[in-house]
This record gives structure tokens, sequence and C-alpha cells, in this order.
């Protein structure tokens, strides 16, 4: 089993504090490793830092065998399109707009084929359960409907190396959750690694690896 990221020595500080101090740690493809800890410890930061979207830590980070620090800005760019996944957390949707639009939008910022777009928002609308609001604001939605929103959006990336989700089920019912479950299966069954970040013990049970960050003890 391959690693699409490898990161060493991994540091990261915030307002003076370090949040993160020499982790070591891989992402295999085809499996799912959660990333678990109290409050504050540092979760979020870390997934941002690994998906590459935060470039504040040190350590040296390797995404399909090469380090992050040697990729250019365009290189960067293409990666977020097309290999490296993020779900953050404050699922960063524009709540102006309709769900369809998000999508298109979304589907716009990947550079996906034009021809292919419809067709692509319209499966990732059924298969995440937003095909009936789509029309409706954003704004409008609970935060159920949001989450599968940005599920939808997530899962538009083809053929991702690696999918980070914060919090995926934060506050979610039943069915959200096992939606949740049934992408990461997906995801890890079409050779993506899944880094997911979350207190939800259902996901840490279904990882095939648990990172624990902070002062939260081992299981």
């Amino acid at each position: 089993m391959t690693d699409a990221l490898t990161a060493t020595g991994l540091t990261i500080a915030r307002g003076g504090r370090t949040l993160v101090e020499d982790l070591d740690l891989s992402l295999p493809r085809g499996a799912v490793t959660a990333l678990t800890g109290p409050n504050g410890s540092g979760k979020s930061t870390t997934a941002w830092c690994l998906s590459l979207h935060d470039r504040d830590c040190s350590g040296v980070i390797t995404v399909d065998g090469v380090p992050a620090r040697e990729m250019s800005a365009r290189s960067l760019r293409s990666l977020h399109r097309r290999t490296i996944a993020l779900q953050p957390q404050d699922l960063l949707l524009e709540d102006s707009w309709s769900v369809a639009r998000n999508l298109w939008h979304a589907a716009w910022s990947l550079a996906l084929p034009w021809r292919q777009r419809t067709g692509l928002v319209t499966e990732v609308m059924a298969r995440t359960g937003v095909t009936a609001f789509a029309r409706r604001r954003v704004a409008s939605l609970s935060g159920g409907e949001r989450m599968r929103v940005a599920l939808a959006r997530t899962r538009l990336m083809r053929e991702p190396a690696l999918v980070v989700l914060d919090e995926p089920t934060a506050g979610s019912d039943e069915s959200l959750g096992a939606l949740v479950m049934d992408l990461m299966e997906e995801w890890t069954k079409a050779g993506a690694g899944v880094l997911v970040v979350t207190h939800d013990q259902r996901l840490v049970e279904r990882a095939d690896d648990v990172i624990r960050l902070g002062d939260e003890p081992s299981a």
C-alpha cells in the first residue's frame, strides 16, 4: 500500500504556543486515518497544513513522493484541483448562493470538463441527498443539509489521492453519519487515502489507524 502523503517532524505553533511538535505520520492510499484529541489540540490546523492550504508549519510533507516545499505555486493549484480534497470544519459555502450554484462554482474551480459538469453536479447531488433543495439558498439550510452540500462539493473531485474531512459528522443525525461512512468507503475503494478529523467514535472505530493529539489518552 503506497502513501498518499507523509509528514516527518511536523511542528505547528500558533500565538506563541506549540500545538504539534515533531509529528511523524503516513496517510496510506486505500485507508482511513482518524485524527482525534481534545479541543484546542491543533487538529483542524494540522488538517489545513497536511492539505497544504496552510504553509505556516515546519517539517517535511511529501505528496506522492514529492516534497511540498519543492512545489511551485502552479503545482499546488493543480494539486488542489486533482489530488487533495479538503472539507474544512466551517465548510466555506457561499450562503447567498443556491446549493446548485455552490456546486457549479466548485466544478469550475476544479476545472472539470465543461461538457461533463451538468452530469457530475447532478450525480453528486443525488448521491448526497441534496437534489430536493438544490435551488434553495445555503443560508436557509439546516446544519445537516449544509454538511450534505459540503460533502457533495468534496465528492466532485474525480480521483483524489487524499481526502481530508474536518468534523464531517459534527451535530449530525444517523443518516448523515451513514452517508459519511459510505463516502469514506467509496474513496478508499477507489484508492484514495482519507484523513478524518473527528470526535465521533463511529469514525474512530472505522479508521485503519488513529492519531491522537494533545493529552487525550490512547485507547
